[in-house]
């Protein structure tokens, strides 16, 4: 099996069809050999699949237990050299598979450009190539933020998944792929970007301080899970980074930025050489 790719469920059933549509043109595209592994975290919801062509598989979770679980769930089904973990509502384009692995080669992870949809418009996700071959440094995900909208614009190699991201899962939504990130980082693994635009973010942009407490509090469940773990990523730092960009979305920019004169430094500079996201 080439690749496995992992779809959490949550009042699913209408993005199925969509998405196996996008998977089938993939599979002729890149003559490889896909699994599609649907995981529904919603018990009560029946999950109807009709499509022939494909390998397909779904499971069931007994009760709703997250994406971090749900991802999790799925991967111990995954027979694919590859991982792709895709939400419900992503989109890639037909030649996604076919160019990510052609662009990953050696790496551990592949990350693709894509697109940010919103009510406002659209934009790249990355503005430019140096934009997104900064993503190869790996500090920035320890002094920036997390630098990859979501795990749909990456191709994994499955044998690179650290241990301790499926043995620990997080009960609240949102860090498991930050979590990821830094653990592949933490394990030396080699991140390789694809400049080609094959995703598709949607953003609706409802109830954001209620999602920007959401994110924080995954954050700091993560931290705490990474303390007592990581050999390779500065943890401390990375709290104060943390911490840092929650509180300028709290309280402005200034106060913060003088308490951590270093970090707003350095985000000052990622902005003005590498341009930001």
């Amino acid at each position: 099996m080439d690749v496995s790719i992992i779809i959490p469920l949550y009042k699913g059933q209408k993005y199925i069809e969509p998405l196996l549509q996008t998977i089938q043109k993939n599979k002729e595209l890149s003559q490889k050999e896909l699994e599609v592994i649907f995981v529904n975290d919603y018990p009560d919801d029946i999950i109807q699949i009709n499509h022939d062509d494909l390998n397909i598989h779904l499971c069931n979770n007994e009760k709703n237990v997250g994406i971090h679980q749900s991802r999790v769930h799925g991967l111990k089904q995954a027979k694919g050299q590859y991982i792709l973990f895709l939400d419900q509502d992503d989109k890639i384009t037909d030649d996604f598979i076919k160019s990510q692995l052609e662009h990953i080669q050696d790496g551990d992870l592949c990350i693709a450009n894509g697109v940010m949809e919103s009510s406002t418009g659209k934009c790249l996700i990355y503005k430019n190539e140096r934009s997104q071959n900064y993503l190869k440094k790996q500090i920035g995900f320890i002094k920036v933020r997390d630098l990859i909208v979501s795990p749909g614009q990456c191709l994994i190699k499955k044998e690179s998944i650290p241990s301790f991201w499926k043995e620990n899962i997080m009960t609240v939504n949102s860090a498991d792929d930050y979590m990821l990130w830094l653990l592949m980082i933490d394990q030396k693994c080699k991140f390789v970007v694809n400049h080609d635009v094959l995703y598709t973010h949607s953003y609706t942009g409802e109830n954001v301080s209620g999602s920007i407490d959401q994110v924080h509090a995954s954050n700091t469940e993560m931290l705490k899970l990474l303390k007592n773990h990581c050999q390779n990523v500065n943890v401390n730092l990375l709290k104060r980074t943390i911490e840092y960009k929650y509180m300028m979305k709290k309280q402005g920019k200034f106060i913060p930025s003088l308490k951590n004169l270093d970090l707003f430094l350095y985000n000052t500079l990622y902005q003005l050489f590498w341009k930001g996201m």
